[in-house]
């Protein structure tokens, strides 16, 4: 448990990291030391080198549990999305590709402005932790040929 933990923070740290880099390079400097005036304390003085710390206001995180054959509608981010199954095994299929089958502990990116979905596989119940930024728009359900792999979506 102690392992899962570990790498769970691991993993959502460096999804983090990286988003918060792409928001970053995006937006203006503010002229701030890096880390002045955020998290407890001096935050900044808690590194090695030069740092920045990046905005993480638009971040948005999830945890949700699928029942087996339970699955989100087709979707997508307008930035990446950082998901990790911690308990189960998981599934997430992009347009125009094979199912993959995610067991707990391995972290997966799906690509900004990919269609996709993810939900649990039919067999087992998928606990997923979730953090993406910017927006999410909704599409229609899966179908339950789509998800079993019977038929693959190559359009929009």
């Amino acid at each position: 448990m102690k392992v899962r933990s570990v790498v769970l923070v691991s993993l959502v740290s460096v999804g983090l990291a990286v988003m918060m880099a792409a928001t970053s390079a995006q937006q203006p400097s503010t002229g701030q030391t890096p880390g002045a005036g955020r998290g407890r304390g001096n935050f900044g003085a808690n590194f090695t080198g030069k740092i920045e710390v990046g905005d993480s206001s638009n971040m948005r995180t999830s945890r949700i549990r699928f029942e087996a054959g339970a699955r989100t509608n087709w979707h997508l981010h307008s930035t990446g999305q950082l998901l990790l199954v911690e308990e189960g095994r998981g599934r997430l299929q992009e347009l125009g590709s094979k199912i993959v089958d995610i067991p707990a502990g391995q972290p997966v990116f799906t690509r900004a402005n990919v269609l996709h979905w993810h939900g649990a596989a039919p067999d087992q119940v998928a606990l997923q932790f979730s953090v993406y930024s910017s927006t999410l728009e909704w599409k229609e359900p899966v179908t339950d040929d789509e998800y079993l792999g019977k038929t693959v979506r190559t359009g929009k």
